[in-house]
Order: structure tokens, then C-alpha cells, then sequence
């Protein structure tokens, strides 16, 4: 699918506990392809020796393994067969067994085959090899960590070359940033983590701080020390940054030499253990009691919890690493099986915050789950949301949690209402509510937020900042998301050129509707073309004479946006009653459903702006479960489904899920 991608990440609070690492899984090979696999290119041949010189020499395995060591899972009871290649492996690195417990939880919620390769040492080429590895296996999906651009992008674009689905998580930048069509990067967005970070300590009364960066150089710690500094100069308080290095000896002496031509710092953020440990032995050596100095870190050990809990760290700042594996796997397989698509070339996994109040969660991955979903419209009397509970059932089924869905007989808000009440007394583990009306529905769900329920809104709403309550995040296409899709679909459409543009708005008035026209508008002027908005009604036949009226008073009209099928319909109509073709307008709308098919096929419309209703469902499921049995939580205020654009390009893919849905 095409992606639009957002220009910006909103800034959000969330908390996780950490998963508990377990065993290490025993290694098995590749999962063979599901059909005879081509010849290898010269590359790949190459790429295969190297890998068979790299077990004998390079890394030094086992005499009797023919190939490089690595860790791998084969996870039963699925068609699809995913690999994921990474840097860094459980077995040797406790950091990643919250990544790969991530990995397998998914692929066994979601009946996938997974296998996870990486070297027995941190070994880049062999990563490589790898990659070229598992393209020759020919998966349904690849996921790879990139921690050199530069040499992994060739085997990446391999992947991508033979037409696997590949996604990137922890180490990466997202598609634009790499240069590379993947289709996300999930990861923590480190600059954010210091900003946030920075608040927290300011916010607990610090007034001179200091950002202790044990690598300075490393991209990553240098963008979490910049965020620290961004945000403290808001606060318009002094603060710098100290380089420790990396040995913890000489890293405690620098500190204390700080503090002592510093004693009127107070607040501190250390990146990692490699900071937060000379830290600790900095405050024990001078006897410091804990709340001394306000301190926060980065990561999380054994030591650093244990800091949380007696006071001296406030918070651990954290990029949940098993979020990264589910989610990862969760991508590729919406994407494979459902032909769903990621919005943001960038899907953070943090930061996120570990502090007093969620230190000593424990995950519990077997937890019963009950979820109620209160929605203000239903299947039943509404095509649209037959594809929402679709996607909501699914998710159920895969993550093996017992959904209840409740909506109005007919358009009722006060129903609505009334439904989450009825919900709220039922005590179901987690909520999901169509936040259609912020003002109507605020006070109901901030009562299921004091009762202890998480809540998250999803098809309708603006977010926790924008919807005024608290809850955890909002699933969908807010206001930003749907100018995006009217400026993308805009820019689509005077992609080669026209004389006039108009957007069929049926109505005005609504909010997200009114900002997809925005957009539209906005990118037609930049392009220099003339546009406006017609409003039309709901009624269909009084729609296409407006429509038509509207042609004969501007001829020269080329360019049309219709919101969705109550002003594509119409507009068919018009050009079937005018004997109009499809050379005559560029034409894009919103709102995929089977009818668009045979219309991009046709040539009659370019794409559909798809907000990816079933993406809505599921992700509900997801995001709900995560934070019941495993203490996560989502990063952004907006989690969104959409915009991406469907075209002669990714129609069939699309539709198959639609003709699914149909048939059931």
C-alpha cells in the first residue's frame, strides 16, 4: 500500500513493566519454502558461501553445525512463515529475550511460523549473511534490526526486490530516513525519551540539571541528551551535559568532581546502566540519601528497580522490547494476511516510563480477559462496522480473549451513554468506546477510569489531549490524520497536471470530514490549482443534481475528491447520466468497500483514501490485551489506521479481506 506519512509524533506518557526473560529455545533451521525456491543470484550464492565461511572461522561453532549458530523457534499451527534476523540474540544478550518473547508470544497468538537468526557474537557481516539467508528460504515476511545502514541496506533490498514483506525494529530510522521501502521501523524514539524524561524531573521540583552520557558520539544517547537539554530549556532552567565514558570507575569519579563544583544540581538523567551505576556508587560514597538529588534513567536492571523502589530513581525510561517483538510480528502479519498496511514510517514502542506505581507488575501471558466495546453504531443496521467487528472477533480468537460489542439499536448518543454505565458495572478487564462525542461521553468514561478499567477510544475521537479523559489512546484517523488524507489524495490527484478541483463534502460540518477537504484544498493551491468545497446531503439523488449543476457551471472541472460513498455513489451516478467516461476526471475518494473495485479497475477512480476499519478492530483487541496481561501501554495519543491510499496497485490485496468478510 501506499503510505502517507505523518509529518510529526505527538508526545504521550505511558508505562510498562518489563517482560521476565525466558528460556532460550533450542535452534532449528530455516522452515523450507512453500515452493521450490529459484536459483540464486550471483549475490546470493556469494552471500551463502560467506555465511558457511563465517560458521567454520569467523564465529567458531560447534564442529558439528553446517551452519552459522543462532538462535531460531518454529512456532506451529500457521500457513505463514516469517523470519526475523537481528544483531543480538537472548542466548548471549539478556537485553533481547523481552524481544523474543515478544516474537514467540505473537507467533503462537496469532498462528504464525517464527524463526529468529542472529550470530553467537555481535558480528555485522554475519547479520548480512544471514539476511541473504532467509530471503533464499522465502518467507511470507522478514524483520531485520539495522544497526549499520550502510551494510545492511543491499540485503535488505534483496528482500525487498524478491518481494518480501520486511519490516524493521529496535535499531533503524523508518523507510524515509533509511532509504529503504520497508514498510515501518518499530523502536523508541530516543529524543522523545530525554524531553519527557527532563519534564518528569522538572516537574518534581528540579531546577539545575545534568545529562550524564557514557557514549557520547552514539547517535542514540547524543538524541536522548538533546531531547533532556530541549526540554529543560523550556522550563528556562540551566542544565548540560557531562561526559563519563564508559568505565564506571573513572565514570564516578568525573561525577563526583562535578557535583562538587556543582552542589546546586539537583535533577539528573543517566542513559543506561553504563550512567546510572557510577551514579549509584557516587551517592553511597558520598552518603546521600535517596531524593537528594532527583534522578532518572534509561533501561532497566535489577539495580535500577530496586533504586525505584527505595526512591532514589524516580523512573526508568524504557523502549518496551517485547513490544517490539509482537508488534512486529503483529505487522507483518496484518499485512500478509489481511493486506494491512502501517500508517507511520516510524511505530514508537516508547519512550515509556517505569516508575513506583507499575514497578511490580507481573505479566501474565495465561491472564483471562475481558473486554467490553461500546460503539455508536453496530453491523447490524451499518455495513461499515460489519469490517470493525470483523477485525475486533479476530482478535479475540487469535489473542484468546472473551469480547463483548454493544451499540444502539439506531444513531443515539444517550444510548450510548448509558451502554458504557452498563459495561462499567459489568467489570470487564479493559473498555473500548467510540468517543463520538467528547462532551456526552467524557464524564461516563472518566468513571470507567476511576474504577480502575483501562479504556482506549477507537473509529471516533481526538485523543486523550483533544477528548479531555484520560484514557490510553485513540485508534483511528483523528483530525491531523484525515487532512493528511485529503492532502496526500490531493496530491495524488494533481500529481500530472488540471485546471479545477472540487471536493464533494456530504457533510459539512463534520469535523474530519471538513479537514479532509482541507487538505485536499491545501494541496491542489500548492500545485496551483483552483479548489473548492460542494456541499452536498446525504440524499443521493438530490447529491447528483448538486453534482451536476455544479459541472455545467464549471466545465472546466478535472479534478474530484468525494468523503466517502454518500458522495461517490452520487458522483457515478452523475457520470453515468452524462454519458462522462473515465478520462474525464481524475477522481479519488474515501471509505474502501467491494463497490470501489470494478471503479479503480475501470479507470473511473484513482484510489480510495482507506482508513482500514478491520486495522481499528483489531488493534483495539491488541492494544487492550498488552496492557492487561503484560503491563504495556501505548506510546502515542493517536494510534492511527489510516490514511493509505488504494490503488490499481494493492486493490486485489485489499479486497480479498472485503470479499472474506462477505462470504462469512
Amino acid at each position: 500500500m501506499i503510505k502517507i506519512t505523518r509529518l510529526f509524533i505527538l508526545l504521550s506518557i505511558a508505562a510498562l513493566m518489563l517482560a521476565a526473560c525466558g528460556t532460550t529455545p533450542e535452534p532449528t533451521s530455516l522452515p523450507a519454502p512453500a515452493t521450490a525456491a529459484p536459483e540464486p543470484t550471483a549475490q546470493q550464492a556469494e552471500s551463502a558461501q560467506q555465511v558457511e565461511s563465517a560458521s567454520a572461522t569467523e564465529v567458531q561453532p560447534a564442529p558439528e553445525q553446517a551452519e552459522p549458530t543462532a538462535e531460531s523457534v518454529a512456532v506451529s499451527g500457521g500457513e505463514l512463515n516469517f523470519v526475523f534476523v537481528q544483531h543480538a540474540l537472548c542466548a548471549w544478550d539478556s537485553y533481547w529475550c523481552d524481544v523474543e518473547n515478544g516474537i514467540h508470544q505473537a507467533a503462537d497468538d496469532m498462528y504464525v511460523n517464527v524463526t529468529v537468526l542472529g550470530p553467537d557474537q555481535f558480528d555485522l557481516n554475519q547479520v548480512a549473511a544471514l539476511i541473504d539467508q532467509a530471503v533464499a528460504s522465502q518467507p511470507d515476511g522478514l524483520a531485520v534490526t539495522i544497526p549499520d545502514l550502510e551494510l545492511l541496506r543491499a540485503p535488505i533490498q534483496r528482500a525487498l526486490d524478491a518481494g518480501i514483506p520486511v519490516v524493521v525494529y529496535n535499531s533503524g530510522a523508518g523507510p524515509t530516513a533509511d532509504e529503504l521501502d520497508y514498510m515501518t521501523y518499530l523502536g523508541s524514539d530516543e529524543y522523545q525519551g530525554g524531553y519527557l524524561g527532563a519534564i518528569r524531573l522538572a516537574d518534581a521540583g528540579g531546577t539545575k540539571g545534568v545529562c550524564i552520557n557514557h557514549q557520547v558520539g552514539h547517535a542514540g544517547l547524543d538524541a536522548r541528551c538533546e531531547g533532556f537539554l530541549s526540554a529543560v530549556d523550556v522550563y528556562d532552567l540551566p542544565a548540560e551535559t557531562l561526559d563519563v565514558g564508559a568505565d564506571p570507575v573513572e565514570a564516578q569519579q568525573i561525577i563526583t568532581e562535578y557535583y562538587a563544583a556543582n552542589p546546586d544540581t539537583d535533577f539528573l538523567l543517566t542513559l543506561g546502566p553504563s550512567g546510572a551505576e557510577p551514579f549509584y556508587a557516587f551517592m553511597k560514597a558520598q552518603g546521600l540519601a535517596p531524593g537528594t538529588v532527583k534522578h532518572g534513567t534509561f533501561d532497566l536492571n535489577e539495580e535500577i528497580a530496586a533504586r525505584i523502589g527505595d526512591g532514589t530513581t524516580l523512573f526508568a525510561i524504557d523502549q518496551q522490547p517485547f513490544l517490539q517483538g509482537y508488534g512486529a510480528v503483529q505487522t507483518l502479519m496484518l499485512r500478509t494476511r489481511y493486506g494491512i498496511s502501517p500508517v507511520l514510517d516510524v511505530t514508537p514502542t516508547g519512550p515509556s516510563f517505569i516508575d513506583a506505581n507499575n514497578i511490580n507488575f507481573e505479566t501474565d501471558p495465561s491472564r483471562a480477559v475481558t473486554l467490553a466495546f461500546v460503539q455508536h453504531a453496530q453491523c447490524l443496521w451499518d455495513t461499515f462496522w460489519c469490517t470493525v467487528e470483523a477485525g475486533i472477533n479476530q482478535a479475540a480468537a487469535d489473542m484468546h480473549v472473551d469480547v463483548t460489542i454493544q451499540g444502539p439499536d439506531q444513531f443515539d448518543l444517550d444510548q450510548v451513554a448509558v451502554l458504557i454505565d452498563e459495561a462499567i458495572a459489568a467489570q470487564p478487564d479493559g473498555l473500548a468506546v467510540t468517543m463520538t462525542d467528547a462532551e456526552k461521553l467524557r464524564v461516563p468514561v472518566q468513571r470507567a477510569l476511576d474504577a480502575g478499567i483501562p479504556v482506549i477510544a477507537y473509529n471516533t475521537g481526538g485523543g486523550p489531549l483533544v477528548d479531555g479523559v484520560p484514557y490510553l489512546t485513540f485508534v483511528g484517523m483523528d483530525r491531523a490524520y484525515n487532512y493528511q488524507g485529503g492532502y496526500g489524495g490531493g496530491n495524488a490527484l494533481a500529481r500530472d497536471g488540471g485546471t479545477r478541483g472540487v471536493c464533494i463534502n456530504h457533510q459539512v460540518g463534520n469535523s474530519g470530514l471538513d479537514a479532509r477537504c482541507e487538505g485536499f484544498i491545501n494541496a491542489l493551491s500548492e500545485n496551483g490549482i483552483p479548489a473548492e468545497v460542494l456541499a452536498i446531503t446525504n440524499d443521493h439523488a438530490s447529491a447528483l443534481s448538486s453534482i451536476k449543476g455544479y459541472y455545467a457551471a464549471h466545465p472546466d472541472l478535472d479534478i474530484v475528491m468525494t468523503l466517502g460513498p454518500h458522495g461517490a455513489v452520487p458522483f457515478y451516478g452523475f457520470l453515468s447520466g452524462e454519458g462522462l467516461g473515465p478520462e474525464t476526471f481524475k477522481h479519488g475518494t474515501f471509505d474502501f468497500s467491494l463497490s470501489d473495485v470494478e471503479r479503480i479497475k475501470d479507470g473511473t477512480t484513482q484510489f480510495v483514501v482507506h482508513q482500514q476499519p478491520y486495522l481499528q478492530g483489531y488493534n483495539a483487541v491488541s492494544i487492550l490485551m498488552l496492557k492487561i496481561r503484560y503491563g504495556l501501554n501505548p506510546v502515542l495519543p493517536v494510534t492511527p489506521t489510516g490514511p493509505v491510499l488504494i490503488d490499481a496497485g494493492n486493490v486485489d490485496a485489499t479486497s480479498a479481506l472485503y470479499l472474506e468478510l462477505e462470504q462469512r
